[in-house]
């Protein structure tokens, strides 16, 4: 007799547990308290917060917890489908939207940075440092980057990586624009200024062109930032405005230049 109270009282504590959690869920999901008022939007630069509130999907006065796919993590509540969306934008690179209760929505954004320019075919193409293609532009309009040739692709999407032979040549070459920027600071004589091309022809074997009279080749993976020092000291203080030709790199001896 006294099982069968007891797991009648269990039944019932059960039954009640169910009832009460039923009851929380119809409040959260259809409680006008919870109808989403303010949609804030952080760390976008390249886009408006509107263009990020509309590709995320989420509306003023709509239930957030409808829009939930729940992933609880240090107790936050996300909203998994709506952080795909936003993170399909060509220059986000991750997202994370937030349900703060009981009626606001954070969009917490980070966004890709362009780092160098690629031609292919007729387009001008602008990268990040990994090779996800951010703009295809018909003409060259970001002339403050630098133009990366040698990269091997076979197709590319907006917001996508390259489909590339080789991606790693692309974050090499990104590499070499950051030692030329590194080496460019605090001195008056600017590398970058006269930069007209690198070619990352493999990865022990690039090319730049300076002036369009000078060709440096070099290895980007043998002492990187000695070689772009260097390569500054020799085009703004050994060769004349007037010369042209190649400055060739080769292992430890001393670089040499060869006039054309």
């Amino acid at each position: 007799m006294k099982k069968r109270m007891r797991r009648a009282k269990r039944r019932l504590k059960i039954l009640i547990f169910i009832v009460g959690l039923a009851l929380i869920l119809l409040v959260l999901l259809y409680a006008p308290l919870f109808n989403i008022t303010a949609i804030d939007v952080v760390g976008a630069t390249r886009y408006t917060p509107d263009e990020i509130r509309q590709a995320s999907g989420i509306l003023l006065g709509e239930n957030g917890f409808r829009k939930l796919r729940l992933t609880i993590e240090a107790l936050e509540l996300r909203l998994i489908d709506s952080e795909s969306l936003v993170e399909s934008l060509p220059y986000i690179k991750d997202c994370r939207v937030n349900l703060v209760f009981p009626n606001k929505v954070v969009i917490q954004v980070t966004e890709r940075q362009p780092a160098a320019t690629i031609k292919h075919l007729d387009s001008f193409l602008i990268v990040d440092g990994d090779g996800y293609v951010l703009e295809s532009n018909s003409q060259r309009t970001h002339h403050e980057l630098a133009e990366l040739r040698g990269i091997e692709f076979t197709k590319y999407t907006l917001g996508g990586q390259l489909e590339a032979r080789d991606i790693e040549l692309v974050k090499i070459g990104v590499n070499i624009i950051e030692a030329i920027k590194t080496s460019d600071r605090n001195t008056e004589f600017k590398l970058f200024d006269i930069l007209d091309w690198i070619d990352m022809v493999d990865r022990n074997n690039v090319l730049l062109s300076l002036d369009n009279r000078i060709i440096v080749r070099f290895n980007p993976e043998d002492k990187l930032q000695y070689t772009i020092d260097f390569t500054k000291e020799i085009f703004f203080k050994k060769i004349s405005s007037t010369d042209t030709g190649r400055l060739e790199f080769s292992g430890n001896q001393n670089p040499s230049f060869i006039p054309q």
